[in-house]
């Protein structure tokens, strides 16, 4: 079910947006660029007035909150930028694990591991996978060591550097 944003909901939105954005020191088109959204979206959001439930993932995305930060606000009042966003990992990292030879039930302990920071051999270690599938996620991380680029390896599956 969708939720349905009260005037009081957009107002209190409205007004930490503003108040972040301002303590930033960034303008309304800077932060609306990264949403990306347009400053007329962005002012509406920051005046309370109404808009899309998806525009609030942008105000996220141009903040570098975690998903569902903005509705966690009003459900809780908890702060957004006390949120830890998910690390982000590049697109094509997940695309190049998703094109892989493996089952899909791999792939999933795979993208978890990927995008769950530096150390995802750890994170398929700490997984409720069968061991069967962990061991065919850490063969497919260190294959993965060998096809993608140094800037996109996660710190535990880089290739050793010589000593």
């Amino acid at each position: 079910m969708t939720r349905q944003m009260t005037e009081d909901d957009r107002a209190a939105i409205g007004k930490l947006v503003e108040r972040h954005r301002a303590a930033l020191r960034l303008a309304v088109e800077t932060v609306a660029a990264r949403a990306p959204m347009s400053a007329v979206t962005w002012t509406r959001v920051e005046k309370g007035l109404p808009v899309r439930l998806g525009t609030y993932g942008g105000v996220e995305t141009a903040f570098g909150w975690a998903p569902g930060a903005v509705l966690r606000f009003l459900d809780t009042g908890e702060d957004p930028q006390d949120v830890q966003p998910a690390p982000r990992v590049p697109r094509d990292l997940v695309q190049e694990v998703l094109d892989l030879d493996c089952k899909d039930a791999v792939k999933v302990l795979l993208v978890r591991a990927v995008r769950s920071g530096s150390k995802p051999v750890d994170a398929v270690l700490d997984s409720d996978a069968p061991d069967g599938d962990k061991v065919a996620a850490i063969r497919a991380l260190r294959e993965l060591k060998l096809t993608v680029g140094e800037q996109q390896a996660p710190e535990d599956v880089r290739p050793a550097k010589p000593a």
